[in-house]
């Protein structure tokens, strides 16, 4: 079989079994996922990285020619908008009426350029620059996943992460977000004293930020839960054991990253959403 299923009334999930990542989640026989839940350090960056006026102070002998002299050199050159994910263990059993799947994960920088028989290498005590990942999900009897996610950095690492997370890829039906956080207006870390706590519903349309410079947008800090639902109110909520940041739009973070215009926004025809346990 290609997968680990877990099924019960009204839902059916399904792990990879060579990756061990969550790539399905039926629910009342509709598709919730279009791509699996993974770590994430990346977002487009915004325009104050991009500009040569702050690069300078952070210049170092590892960044890499072409990027120019700007804070985004700084991500590029280490590799965090090319990760590579390589499992090196994965656990399935069930027990009590829950099933378990534990997933040990290493995603390497600098593209993967680090073959994959340098895991040898790590297992046996070596070094590699990338994050290890060790996935605990719990599938409770009702459909609630629990998801305890823990990230080791490993080697050498840029001066500052952009984000550290977890993304995944929804429906394009679930596009009414429901969170309780800060807004109604995106806030970010250093910009948020001013939003205040509460409960907020927006579009996914509405959220949109139109940046002259196609850049990462809509955050909203501090939040308890999200929601997202389609039309008649079925969907995905999200929460954690701390506040987390996060933020959603209709394109893919590729796409957010390498657009130099708005006319170069694509609709992915799903929906990027990311859950941060921190954002710069």
């Amino acid at each position: 079989k290609a997968d680990f299923i877990v099924t019960g009334e009204g839902y059916t999930y399904r792990f990879d079994r060579k990756s061990g990542k969550l790539r399905s989640m039926v629910a009342g026989g509709s598709e919730m996922l279009t791509s699996p839940l993974k770590l994430n350090v990346w977002r487009a960056p915004i325009a104050n990285e991009m500009d040569s006026w702050g690069g300078y102070t952070m210049r170092s002998n590892r960044w890499k020619e072409g990027f120019g002299m700007t804070i985004a050199t700084e991500y590029y050159s280490n590799g965090l908008n090319e990760l590579k994910y390589v499992p090196i263990e994965i656990k399935a059993y069930e027990s009590d009426g829950k099933a378990f799947i534990h997933v040990r994960e290493m995603a390497l920088v600098e593209g993967g350029k680090q073959s994959l028989s340098s895991l040898d290498m790590y297992i046996t005590g070596k070094t590699l620059s990338g994050f290890e990942s060790l996935y605990d999900y719990t599938v409770e009897g009702d459909g609630t996943i629990k998801v305890r996610h823990t990230v080791m950095p490993q080697g050498t690492m840029p001066a500052f992460l952009p984000r550290i997370g977890v993304t995944l890829s929804l429906a394009d039906k679930l596009n009414n977000v429901e969170w309780y956080g800060r807004g109604p207006q995106e806030n970010y870390p250093d910009r948020k004293s001013g939003y205040r706590i509460g409960i907020y519903k927006e579009t996914l349309q509405e959220m949109y930020v139109p940046y002259l410079i196609p850049q990462d947008y809509g955050l909203r800090t501090d939040n308890r839960w999200v929601r997202m639902t389609d039309d008649q109110g079925r969907g995905l909520e999200f929460s954690m054991d701390e506040y987390f940041n996060f933020n959603a739009y209709p394109f893919t973070t590729e796409n957010l990253t390498k657009a130099l215009y708005t006319y170069q926004l694509e609709d992915a025809g799903c929906i990027t959403l990311n859950l941060d346990y921190n954002t710069t």
